[in-house]
């Protein structure tokens, strides 16, 4: 047996004190007179015989009870084989503070629980241990090490969070705190709900030099119902355009949901409604249609009622509205081609200037979504770089090649690029071949493809050598299988070869429907928006078409719920300007793009979505888990009411304090009844 506070043992001292109380006895006796000695005398010998032995009893009692009262306080334990060292440990203790910590509890919900369980950890240990603190936020606050008080201070502020971390990221961020202690004594607790998303134990590299302790808060499987995503049939937005929306929405629960209903706001007004059954551990895909009202920026909502799990109700969407886009065709000097003007100059959607190549205005192309080079011989080197910029900083750059190219002076141009280059002019008759109707250049256009529809044809072409390092994307190819049209990633632009060039010499395609369609899906790909929202705590950036100029004109992100506001990093490139929000963004819901005191735009953050799936571990699962991937650790109940009792029987051994705080009341009591009772029986 060993003591916790053996500090404590000097209390044996007390043992003198009943022993001089029972010495020197000082109760005085009152005489009293017989007329008979002989009957006196043999009472007295009894009684005095009496008193000795309640007097030894009484006396023994009194030491056995001030024993074991100083024993408890010195809080023996049989140890274990192996145990931690009892002063100078660091003790790492993860609170999960995720959306599912908000399910119910008796005492209000799992995160209570869960923070008054760190509490009476904390608790366990002494004042020269060190604690570190992690939550999901992994915030400055929860990066250096604390001590005792700190630790509990620190727990007060813990909130639920819209993080949710893995078990190898939360390992990784506690590792890198450690490393600035000098203790080597490390024990980790974990407390959560033991969210099967969550912790990948499989995916962990385990520390053999300290224990785990897996402290499980008591869950319950809940049905849960989570709208998870939303995309458009048609990506390109004009007022008062029809538009198709497509919601995903889940089922994780065990349970069927019938004729839940499913409600779309668009700028604070509802636009459609629908309804949906799902079957349990599936989901559905719900479509909605409104027309769009006006060219503003859109701000949607789709909800669902689903208590009481509501973190996942609500996806938020937003979309710009554009009235045209701008398009700029640069040719040699002569009559501009007549059949560019019929596709972009005479279509509302398009804003088109036409360029001589000598008179180019580069001003323009900052605020230009398409820059056509319409059989231009050879490039100047001003306008090379010009173009190269561009497209580098979002540009689509679509390239008819001249019937005399310069094949050398093109490729060292496209080569810059890591594009496709021309080879050589091939004069051959070939027809074109069905499009893939779901590519997204011919998507919405074509409802089939049919043998005998009717295919341009190709009087000559120019054939393309394709680049290993940046593959390009065939549009529409030739029946040889060359490429009539494609397109490579450039930068975050695009650049767009045809091998034939608008003119009658190369054949009919300049005057085919199956050719037009994608150079008018190209023309208006810039209006094609593909992030309709980001989902926080994933590194995002978002580019916005202008620059600061000063650091007064800096753009300011500001929350549409609340007054919560701030200056994210900023990064010029060009005439654009990349906003990064790492993790200053929290809580869900809709963000202005602000410049000064005008709102550029929106953006849509979400929650993620994996915590909307309830699966819990076991308790045999987490006990097999943490057995096979953590090593030495234990699983302990989080709703234990003695928890600090428990942390210390296990780290230390069994504790033996309560059994001997139960010996001192009995010889305390058994003194009072002999004192009592006693005498009692003696006068009668």
């Amino acid at each position: 047996m060993q003591f916790t506070n053996p500090h404590f043992l000097y209390g044996l001292f007390a043992i003198a004190i009943p022993i001089l109380i029972h010495l020197f006895n000082f109760r005085r006796y009152k005489t009293v007179y017989f007329s008979n000695i002989k009957l006196l005398q043999h009472i007295l010998k009894k009684t005095k015989k009496e008193s000795q032995l309640q007097h030894l009893i009484v006396l023994c009692m009194r030491i056995l009870g001030i024993t074991a009262l100083v024993l408890a306080f010195a809080q023996p334990y049989i140890p274990k084989d192996e145990q931690f060292a009892s002063d100078g440990k660091l003790i790492s203790i993860f609170v999960d503070n995720s959306y599912s910590m908000e399910a119910n509890s008796k005492d209000g919900s799992v995160l209570y629980d869960a923070v008054s369980a760190a509490r009476n950890i904390v608790s366990a240990f002494g004042f020269s241990d060190e604690f570190i603190l992690i939550t999901n936020d992994f915030s400055g606050k929860e990066s250096s090490i604390l001590n005792k008080d700190e630790a509990l201070s620190l727990l007060d502020e813990i909130e639920i969070s819209t993080q949710s971390q893995l078990l190898a990221d939360i390992f990784a961020f506690e590792n890198n705190i450690a490393s600035h202690s000098k203790n080597n004594e490390r024990i980790t607790y974990l407390i959560s709900d033991f969210q099967k998303k969550q912790f990948d134990f499989e995916h962990i590299t385990v520390d053999t030099a300290r224990r785990y302790f897996l402290v499980q808060m008591p869950s319950q499987q809940s049905n849960n119902v989570s709208v998870d995503s939303c995309w458009f049939t048609t990506p390109v937005f004009l007022p008062g355009q029809q538009v198709e929306l497509t919601t995903r929405v889940s089922n994780y629960g065990n349970a069927e949901v019938y004729k839940l209903p499913v409600r779309l706001f668009v700028n604070d007004q509802q636009r459609a409604i629908a309804t949906v059954d799902l079957k349990p551990n599936s989901y559905a895909d719900v479509g909605m249609s409104y027309t769009i009202s006006a060219d503003v920026i859109q701000r949607g909502v789709i909800q669902i009622d689903d208590s009481p799990i509501t973190f996942d109700d609500e996806l938020y969407f937003a979309y710009q509205v554009k009235s045209s886009s701008n398009v700029i065709n640069i040719e040699e000097r002569s009559d501009f081609n007549i059949y560019l003007q019929a596709l972009y100059g005479k279509d509302s959607i398009f804003s088109y200037t036409e360029n001589y190549e000598d008179q180019v205005n580069y001003a323009l192309f900052a605020h230009t979504q398409l820059i056509i080079l319409n059989q231009l011989k050879n490039l100047s080197s001003g306008l090379k770089d010009e173009l190269t910029k561009y497209v580098n900083n979002g540009g689509g750059l679509l390239i008819f090649p001249h019937p005399n190219l310069d094949v050398e002076s093109w490729n060292v141009f496209l080569t810059s690029l890591n594009t496709s280059t021309y080879v050589q002019l091939i004069e051959q008759e070939l027809k074109a071949t069905l499009p893939d109707i779901e590519n997204t250049y011919y998507k919405g256009a074509l409802m089939r493809n049919e043998a005998n529809t009717d295919m341009p044809i190709i009087l000559k072409h120019y054939a393309l050598q394709k680049s290993g390092n940046n593959p390009s994307q065939s549009i529409l190819k030739l029946e040889n299988g060359e490429d009539l049209l494609n397109v490579t990633n450039v930068g975050n632009g695009k650049v767009y070869l045809s091998t034939v060039a608008m003119a009658d010499e190369f054949g009919q395609a300049h005057k085919h429907a199956l050719f037009f369609i994608p150079l008018h899906n190209i023309g208006i790909n810039s209006m094609m928006q593909r992030n309709y929202y980001t989902t926080i705590g994933e590194e995002s950036v978002f580019t916005i078409s202008e620059s600061a100029l000063h650091s007064e004109d800096l753009f300011t992100i500001k929350s549409r719920q609340d007054e919560f506001e701030f200056i994210p990093e900023q990064r010029s490139v060009g005439n654009e300007t990349a906003l990064y929000f790492h993790d200053q963004i929290k809580n869900a819901g809709f963000y202005d793009v602000v410049k000064g005191e005008n709102a550029i735009t929106s953006m849509a953050f979400n929650s993620h979505r994996k915590e909307s799936d309830l699966s819990y571990y076991s308790d045999k699962e987490l006990y097999q888990m943490a057995k096979n991937h953590l090593g030495d650790c234990e699983i302990m109940d989080g709703s234990t009411a003695n928890l600090s009792n428990q942390v210390a029987a296990l780290l230390n051994g069994t504790p033996l304090w309560r059994y001997f705080i139960f010996i001192a009341l009995g010889c305390f009591l058994v003194e009072i009844l002999l004192l009592r009772f006693w005498s009692r029986a003696k006068v009668k």
